[in-house]
């Protein structure tokens, strides 16, 4: 298997150095084909990681994979080639309809990169350490640059104590943002969460990495235990921390405190959360339970509710899939897990990032395309969750769903969390303006895609 593998890689590979020769003479279009060739040349470079990936060149669905990306490469390919005919009359005439279907070879370029190659290959949670790692460094490199400004004329002497102020100085102001993220969340002592979970016991684990408690007012706990190791780890969790203190709603999981245990390798946080009994994921829902229709529409309100307090809190949530949403036994979703979220400065409507957050499936193309993300990125994602809620599928921007032409093929063809068998007429009505809603929240172009709070205005009309 591993052989086969790695002629289908090989003519992957071939067929992607081939667009990126054929890019260099490309007379017509010539913007959309250099995408391409920036396209064809991340593939070319992802096939040599996933050479080295023994596991996965085991793999035997790795085989078909390839075959397709190799089908799409050599689409590009054929499109490039004619780009480099220079013909007056036929430039004039074909540009606009070439252009497009560049545009499309491209997004199907990326769609089988992210979504099919590295699906199968790579943690599908892909975060934006560079964007992270940078808002750590920005402070310390200011200042490294501000304590390397001594005038030439003091003695060494003089330069290394001035230094060693300065860096001090530094030190303690990196310090203070830290403490400064953390200052509007309370704390709670380490001892409090020994009594609350008789000193994290085993019979308090309701899963891995979370404790059941019960604080000394009788208040029910989840507490979430965090060993943190390195500055990019502890940068993030505060952030994070710092980011739901400031929530207060319905359909987002509420953070209660946290408590920090400082030893000499690594810190401990420990994440004090209400504690919700009963209650499953929307993953685990859509793999294995059918519900009525009301209840899916109550999980799909919640989500767009709770979407809806972060975006008017000019919060990116990032990473919105099922795995980060449980559902409480009266059908009610909560949003947790906000690692990957992003807090907007008033001014910016977007960010930008060398990498994607995300979970692949869930992920706006934007991201993956043009490495950007707003909160239509975050309304992409809430789209795909309501179609796949709806039918049973993982939509998608770059392949068409089919219509519903009838009550009876809306029928025959949902197979989602629930039997539309059972649904009333107004409940079908209801099912098919949902399905509708997905729809545009996964438009390709994020502009024409409804912002939550139009969302909810649709879901409720």
């Amino acid at each position: 298997m591993a052989d086969i593998v790695i002629r289908d890689l090989e003519r992957v590979v071939k067929v992607a150095l081939a667009i990126k020769k054929a890019v260099e003479t490309a007379k017509q279009n010539k913007e959309d084909c250099v995408k391409i060739g920036e396209r064809a040349a991340e593939v070319s470079t992802h096939m040599k990681r996933l050479k080295e990936n023994t596991k996965a060149m085991e793999d035997p669905l790795m085989s078909d994979t390839l075959k397709s990306m190799e089908e799409t490469l050599q689409r590009a390919l054929k499109l490039v080639n004619e780009c480099q005919r220079k013909h007056v009359v036929l430039h004039y005439l074909n540009a606009g309809g070439m252009s497009k279907k560049l545009r499309q070879v491209q997004e199907d370029i990326s769609y089988k990169l992210w979504n099919g190659v590295l699906a199968t290959v790579v943690d599908t949670r892909i975060a934006l350490e560079k964007q992270i790692q940078s808002a750590i460094d920005a402070p310390l490199h200011q200042h490294q640059q501000r304590a390397g400004q001594v005038e030439t004329s003091q003695s060494s002497h003089s330069r290394t104590d001035q230094a060693s102020e300065k860096g001090k100085a530094m030190l303690a102001r990196v310090k203070r943002e830290q403490s400064e993220l953390l200052s509007g969340v309370p704390q709670f002592s380490l001892s409090q969460l020994n009594a609350a979970t008789n000193e994290f016991s085993e019979g308090c684990v309701v899963e891995r990495g979370y404790y059941k408690g019960v604080l000394h007012d009788g208040l029910d706990v989840a507490i979430k235990k965090l060993a943190v190791s390195d500055d990019t780890q502890e940068r993030r969790l505060q952030l994070e921390l710092n980011i739901r203190a400031k929530l207060e709603h319905g359909n987002i999981l509420k953070l209660l405190g946290y408590c920090l245990d400082a030893q000499e390798k690594e810190k401990l946080y420990f994440l004090v959360e209400e504690y919700i009994p009963n209650v499953e994921s929307l993953e685990k829902f859509i793999n294995v339970s059918r519900l009525d229709w009301s209840s899916c529409f109550k999980i799909i309100q919640g989500i767009a509710k709770g979407l809806h307090c972060l975006h008017k809190h000019h919060i990116l949530y990032m990473d919105l899939n099922p795995a980060n949403i449980l559902v409480r036994s009266d059908m009610n979703p909560v949003v947790i897990n906000f690692g990957s979220s992003i807090v907007l400065d008033r001014d910016d409507d977007k960010v930008t990032g060398d990498a994607v957050a995300g979970t692949l499936g869930y992920v706006a193309p934007e991201k993956l395309m043009e490495a950007y993300a707003s909160m239509m990125s975050d309304v992409f994602s809430f789209g795909i969750i309501i179609i796949e809620i709806i039918t049973g599928r993982r939509a998608s921007p770059f392949v068409d769903l089919p219509e519903w032409g009838s009550v009876d093929e809306m029928i025959t063809s949902a197979k989602g969390l629930f039997d539309p068998a059972l649904a009333n007429e107004s409940q079908l009505m209801k099912i098919n303006r949902c399905r509708e809603v997905g729809l545009k929240c996964i438009e390709r172009d994020p502009k024409r895609r409804p912002t939550m709070g139009n969302v909810l205005e649709m879901l409720s009309s």
